[in-house]
């Protein structure tokens, strides 16, 4: 069954649907409408937010999700603390709310490579059935997930951990060129895709799948985008005038 859902999502564009509580799009039902939105625009596979959305949607459409539980904190540091499905109790939950595949954070932040060693372990032999993803940052991360028996290697975290973090605002292109080259497993590429070319130059990387979120699903964040950009134009028109 493993190798029937990595043989659907192969090959094919991922579209991720996500909304926190700060965005109009938050909840089930806006996220369904987003996910057939994607669907209807030729999306094969979705990744999704919490058992309740992912729970929505498997209701009424029957693409892949790949089902991913965000957990955060107050004071928490996104560069320097494990959000995404953190434990083995916040995968089971994506699993039986319907997940076909499960990301996990495949960093070594603030745990040790047994402590995920242990946790991966334990997942495979109550859940053989289903692939399991390590959203990565670096080549030496993916070594690791693949060694403890990940599936999966996603470029998703890449410039958004301590060890990463710099001004570039291009896609990890290098990272997924070296993960499908160094490792066996299916390599998934996503993070801070937002122009065609770039998707083009990361095609040119040879993934076996990518995944697109922010730059598709998310209305509020493309506003904030074009407006920055906006704002920048009228600045300095503004500066020009006045010289």
């Amino acid at each position: 069954m493993k190798t029937e859902i990595l043989e659907k999502i192969k090959g094919q564009l991922i579209i991720s649907c996500q909304a926190f509580e700060d965005n109009p799009l938050y909840g089930a039902d806006h996220m369904l409408t987003i996910a057939e939105c994607a669907r209807a625009g030729g999306a094969k596979a979705l990744r999704i937010c919490w058992p309740d959305q992912v729970k929505k949607i498997k209701e009424h459409m029957d693409l892949p999700v790949i089902g991913i539980y965000k957990q955060f904190r107050e004071g928490m540091c996104l560069y320097d603390d494990v959000f995404i499905t953190p434990t083995y109790e916040t995968a089971r939950e994506m699993i039986e709310a319907g997940s076909d595949i499960v990301a996990l954070d495949g960093t070594l932040r603030k745990r040790t490579a047994k402590e995920l060693e242990t946790m991966i372990r334990r997942l495979k032999a109550d859940f053989p059935h289903i692939p399991l993803m390590a959203d990565i940052a670096t080549m030496e991360e993916g070594l690791l997930c693949e060694a403890i028996g990940f599936d999966i290697l996603s470029t998703t975290l890449s410039g958004y951990t301590r060890e990463t973090m710099s001004d570039s605002k291009e896609p990890d292109y290098r990272l997924a060129g070296e993960l499908k080259q160094k490792t066996r497993c299916f390599v998934n590429a996503e993070g801070r895709i937002w122009e065609q070319a770039q998707l083009e130059r990361m095609m040119e990387e040879k993934p076996d799948s990518v995944t697109i979120g922010t730059s598709v699903t998310n209305p509020m964040a493309i506003t904030r985008r074009f407006l920055s950009t906006f704002e920048k134009c009228r600045e300095a028109e503004k500066n020009e005038a006045e010289f």
